[in-house]
């Protein structure tokens, strides 16, 4: 994974038409949560969900945010993954689908500990060697790094409940006094087995002759550092390439040249 911006024009068209998806729905998301802000403020905001969708407004278009000024391009995989979770989040919240489809918040609290785990592997091949530890270690630390975002996540919904008059654990404002415990164990118990099914997909794809994947995420979510074995043996292999086909092309010139050379004779 590339971590420096590559200039549109110099893109395959392949991940020029990814790119444009991309950015067109993050602009149709961005679009559509403030709307909806703006629809609760003139409604009167029954479900305090205005500053909800602002915020929601905010989170969608970070990444663009992000690339635009530490000049740091996501990979197309990564950031269209985070718009579809983005969006199916944040409908359910806004929208108050968590309240009206039963499990619709555990279902997303189960893609959540999946997602999260595999980002966690690119945050760990950004601090570390991703290719100097053991398949078993970095499955550990992305499910270790997935259940840390529950616990962040649990906390942040705790913290509007109580500071903000918010009912992001379904508690109305008079019930404060009243925790739903079952509802935060309920979650993180989700978020745990999102992880684990990352934690099990991701160690037989990587033992297992079947990939299962697992090679196309690591080609679009690992940074390659420079001092990194992978990065070395890749680098070498460019330029072996690079050699080979060089020595190609100096055969055939020199096979032409002989073609050339023999036509001359024979015609003297």
């Amino acid at each position: 994974m590339k971590r420096h911006c590559v200039k549109f024009s110099e893109l395959s068209k392949t991940s020029k038409i990814y790119r444009i998806v991309n950015l067109c729905l993050t602009g149709a998301i961005f679009l559509l949560m403030v709307g909806l802000g703006i629809y609760n403020a003139v409604i009167g905001d029954p479900n305090n969900r205005v500053a909800s969708a602002f915020m929601l407004a905010v989170v969608t278009i970070l990444p663009l945010l992000v690339e635009l000024i530490f000049r740091w391009r996501f990979s197309n995989t990564m950031y269209l993954l985070y718009l579809i979770y983005l969006l199916l989040a944040g409908l359910g919240s806004v929208l108050s689908i968590y309240k009206n489809i039963p499990y619709y918040d555990k279902i997303i609290h189960v893609l959540a500990g999946y997602t999260f785990a595999l980002l966690g592997i690119y945050i760990f091949s950004l601090l570390e060697d991703y290719y100097k530890f053991k398949p078993i270690t970095i499955a550990f630390m992305a499910l270790c790094f997935t259940l840390g975002v529950a616990l962040v996540w649990e906390l942040m919904e705790w913290f509007s409940d109580v500071f903000m008059g918010m009912d992001a654990q379904g508690i109305p404002p008079e019930g404060f006094d009243v925790p739903l415990v079952t509802d935060t164990d309920g979650d993180m118990l989700c978020n745990l087995c999102g992880g684990l099914v990352f934690f099990a997909h991701y160690l037989i794809g990587k033992y297992s002759k079947c990939s299962l994947g697992i090679k196309y995420y690591e080609k679009e979510f690992i940074f390659l550092k420079k001092n990194s074995v992978k990065f070395q043996e890749n680098k070498f292999e460019h330029i072996e390439n690079a050699k080979l086909e060089e020595n190609v092309e100096n055969f055939d010139k020199n096979d032409e040249k002989n073609q050339n050379l023999s036509e001359n004779l024979e015609n003297k």
